[in-house]
């Protein structure tokens, strides 16, 4: 609302937010009544300024709340808003977050979930409020995470990066996801700060190691993985990175992430460990470069392959203090040799920006979601 309000004036904002409303509570509410083909009570509620609350009181299947998404969705997105003394319509674009429980539980974790869509990029997220307790309740948490370690059902979902010149897929990113005892997937922030507190994150780091490292020798693909500062420096970490590379001969194929923090102090100690997994041929990556606006200290004193830009700077790439940023960034890493990743982009309009600063790769929704290995072999 923010940008309409700045292009149309706080009066159109409000004319918007009211046309919002009565299509919630008229059109996509029968809409849904049609779809699920029974009598149920639906209440929305302006909670505040642009953010609206819809309550199906109905004990719902989570295919009938992703139809129930995809209606709210594709009504709202197709719809033309009308503008006060102005024959111009113009359209807007929602982010939706979506919960199942009981109580005060259903709106904490229904925001929650449009909270991280937001943060991740992407128009809808749902959080089974039962489900998601367990990020509260560590008894719960720590029994889930000592089952994936004891059955190894660590896995990591791959999202592709393309080449932004040939427009292939030129590696996948692993990222490492959990289930929980209903085969449900846990994302991410929901495990891992709790994970590393346990002392159990380097347990389920190992197994997902492995799994990338079978991948890909199955699978001959090129493949990046994630490693904080602390990594670097634990030593059985270390040493067990170093070995698994050695010993399966995929050094080539694998790129290795370092998060781009201000926790890194002691250059000798990183770049040591880069010299050792340099030595089986691994390619080198800082990882979520600019954010907080660093120096480029991390880059001078890091022998890097490629810098991956932040998607805080990605997707403000539109606006001018941040095109000229990143531009900046990318003509320093050029001058280096080191290749450049825009991470998040999330739309044609980031691309194309992304693009027209001659940015070698990108990665984000728009290029594809993080999935299984099996999904991506069977759609290649």
């Amino acid at each position: 609302m923010k940008d309409i309000n700045a292009v149309y004036g706080f009066e159109n904002g409000d004319y918007i937010i009211k046309q919002l409303h009565r299509l919630l509570t008229s059109n996509i509410k029968n809409q849904i009544l049609f779809t699920l083909e029974r009598k149920l009570c639906i209440t929305v509620e302006n909670s505040h300024v642009d953010v609206f609350n819809l309550t199906v009181y109905e004990d719902l299947s989570k295919m009938e709340i992703i139809e129930i998404k995809n209606i709210i969705f594709n009504t709202i997105i197709a719809h033309q808003f009308s503008l006060l003394d102005s024959d111009l319509t113009i359209d807007i674009d929602i982010t939706i977050g979506s919960s199942k429980g009981r109580g005060k539980e259903l709106q904490i974790y229904a925001e929650k979930a449009l909270h991280n869509a937001k943060m991740n990029y992407i128009n809808f997220m749902y959080y089974d409020a039962n489900l998601y307790k367990s990020h509260f309740e560590n008894e719960e948490l720590l029994s889930i995470l000592r089952r994936n370690i004891e059955e190894k059902t660590v896995e990591p979902f791959f999202q592709a990066i393309q080449d932004n010149k040939t427009k292939d897929i030129f590696k996948f990113e692993a990222l490492m996801r959990i289930y929980d005892k209903d085969g449900q997937v846990l994302m991410p922030a929901v495990f891992i700060d709790k994970a590393r507190k346990y002392r159990l994150f380097n347990k389920l780091m190992e197994i997902m190691i492995l799994k990338v490292i079978d991948y890909i020798k199955k699978y001959k693909i090129n493949v990046s993985i994630n490693l904080d500062y602390n990594d670097i420096l634990n030593p059985s970490m270390k040493e067990f990175i170093i070995e698994n590379i050695k010993n399966s001969d995929v050094g080539e194929h694998l790129t290795i992430e370092i998060l781009e923090s201000k926790q890194i102090s002691n250059y000798y100690l990183v770049n040591e460990f880069i010299r050792d997994v340099k030595n089986y041929n691994v390619s080198i990556a800082i990882d979520d470069f600019g954010s907080g606006f660093s120096n480029y200290e991390h880059i001078l004193n890091i022998n890097t392959d490629y810098i991956k830009l932040d998607g805080s700077l990605i997707k403000k790439i539109d606006e001018d203090v941040y095109y000229n940023l990143v531009k900046s960034i990318v003509l320093f890493a050029k001058e280096q040799n080191i290749k450049i990743v825009a991470e998040f982009v999330s739309d044609l309009k980031i691309l194309r920006y992304v693009k027209s600063l001659d940015i070698d790769y990108s990665q984000g929704y728009y290029i594809a979601k993080p999935m299984p290995i099996k999904e991506i072999m069977d759609e290649m």
